[in-house]
């Protein structure tokens, strides 16, 4: 039988990314890398390109991005090349899934 991998919430180790913006590496290997990113009530990260894509899901809160409001469940689709200012009226915790890190930190 396989070993299942498991994380924890409270052991995972935020890193400040932006004024009111954290993220949590989950898993990171060669061509993906799996992250959380939380948005504090009302902050955004600046507007960024994703020159190979990104995959996002909502887990909690409201996530806005070019003017359309996403709650939890919700999945995007970021195709290559496409930019993008995500932001957060309510605050959120996002799953994102990327072939480089969501965020340089």
């Amino acid at each position: 039988m396989n070993k299942v991998n498991c994380m924890y919430p409270e052991s995972l180790d935020w890193k400040a990314v932006d004024e009111g913006v954290e993220m949590a590496i989950l898993r990171f290997e060669p061509g993906e890398v799996r992250a959380l990113l939380r948005f504090a009530q009302g902050k955004g990260y600046p507007r960024h390109r994703h020159p190979e894509g990104e995959e996002v899901f909502v887990i909690d809160g409201i996530y806005e991005d070019m003017g359309v409001s996403y709650g939890p469940g919700s999945y995007l689709y970021y195709p290559p090349n496409s930019d993008h200012a995500p932001t957060s009226p309510t605050g959120c915790t996002i799953l994102v899934i990327s072939p480089v890190s969501p965020i340089k930190i």
